[in-house]
């Protein structure tokens, strides 16, 4: 097994994360992981303090899917007219809040001048598949159906995810194809949880080492499918889709040190073949969620200004 190695920039960050935490997530850390993501959520004013942006929190109802759920918007001062991004946070599926990570949302919507609404699912394994799949649905079309009121074009909206966010992103945009309802006007995928299999090269190379390594990834799929698992929605597990045709422009990203890239870069070749546009950026020396933990490393903002700049030229396309 040869991996590859960490950008050197990225090394301590990984080094100290893992003497931490270390490498492997099992089932019974997943309460306390929890816990540390709630207690590190910011409130809403100190999130938009001295910002050109606004943000609010509405409940959208529950219907026979599902309960009632959160969903913050950041609104900027002006907006480019009609524009917005739904967002959908990480998490592995057993953890994560609508506010993980709003600073980078805030920036966001101040830098593209749009809305940008995310918003919070339920998490696996009290509430296994397809909970958090109908949460994403239901919230989506709840959008769709507001959006006069929400001050955007539903053709103009971009769906965006990261991690298990990112794989929720892609089941939906599948289904929002398969059920003839309103797709996006582009996806965008930041290292996605495609793959319950976790067969591929990268998912035994990084296999007790790394942040979210093989271990961590088989718990949290046994979490959202069971342990024993005959067929698998690909709305659940989007790598299984067998027909990928008709989906949205979509950009995807991913480090080639993570247990992901391998999943990431067959689904990109696939979703070329069966004709649509996509476009792929694998960062040298990226473990997962490298640009969220060391920010300032040049290979961490190079990808975001590769990001943010997709995202203009998707939103000036349209």
């Amino acid at each position: 097994m040869t991996r590859v190695p960490y950008d050197s920039e990225l090394q301590p960050t990984a080094e100290q994360f893992m003497a931490t935490y270390g490498p492997t997530m099992p089932a019974h850390v997943v309460p306390f992981a929890r816990s540390l993501f709630e207690q590190q959520v910011p409130g809403l004013d100190e999130l938009v303090a001295g910002r050109q942006v606004s943000a609010r929190t509405i409940e959208v109802p529950g219907d026979e899917t599902g309960p009632a759920s959160a969903m913050t918007i950041f609104s900027p001062e002006s907006t480019a007219a009609g524009c917005g991004v739904f967002y959908i946070h990480g998490g592995g599926m057993v953890m994560g809040h609508r506010l993980g990570g709003a600073d980078d949302l805030v920036t966001l919507a101040e830098q593209l001048q749009v809305p940008v609404f995310t918003i919070d699912y339920r998490l696996a394994p009290e509430d296994p598949y397809p909970a958090a799949a109908n949460d994403v649905r239901r919230t989506w079309l709840w959008v769709v159906e507001h959006a006069a009121e929400l001050g955007v074009d539903p053709s103009s909206l971009i769906l965006m995810g990261g991690s298990a966010g990112g794989g929720l992103a892609a089941g939906l945009a599948l289904r929002l194809r398969d059920e003839k309802l309103q797709t996006p006007l582009a996806v965008c995928l930041l290292s996605p949880m495609l793959d319950d299999r976790n067969d591929s090269v990268s998912s035994h190379d990084y296999d007790g080492t790394s942040l979210w390594d093989r271990g961590s990834n088989l718990m949290a799929w046994e979490a959202l499918l069971g342990a024993e698992r005959s067929t698998v929605s690909a709305y659940a597990a989007p790598a299984r889709a067998t027909d990928l045709s008709g989906l949205p422009s979509t950009y995807l990203e991913v480090g080639s040190s993570e247990v992901f890239r391998d999943e990431v870069t067959e689904f990109a070749s696939r979703l070329w073949a069966a004709g649509n546009l996509a476009e792929l950026h694998v960062w040298a020396g990226g473990f997962h969620g490298f640009a969220t933990f060391a920010p300032q490393a040049r290979v961490s903002v190079a990808s975001l200004t590769t990001r943010n700049d997709w995202l203009r030229r998707t939103l000036l396309s349209r």
